[in-house]
């Protein structure tokens, strides 16, 4: 016999994000970016993308060169 509060279920996770946080497959919205073609959208999968193309991340492209994110010199 097994415990009552034993449960299995299928879960889903992003690889992008830093933190791997489970979800319940089930409880995914079918408007989700993630299960749609939206997903080219997320700033997840865009900063990943463009990791493995070897470019910057979208948002450090957006950095004038010289300056720091907070808007300072390096």
């Amino acid at each position: 016999m097994r415990c009552p509060f034993y449960e299995e279920i299928v879960v889903a996770y992003c690889r992008a994000t830093p933190l791997k946080k489970m979800l319940p497959s089930g409880r995914l919205l079918p408007t989700s970016p993630c299960v749609r073609e939206a997903y080219a959208v997320c700033p997840f999968y865009r900063e990943m993308v463009a990791l493995v193309a070897g470019e910057p991340a979208p948002e450090e492209a957006a950095v004038p060169a010289g300056k720091d994110r907070e808007g300072g010199s390096p």
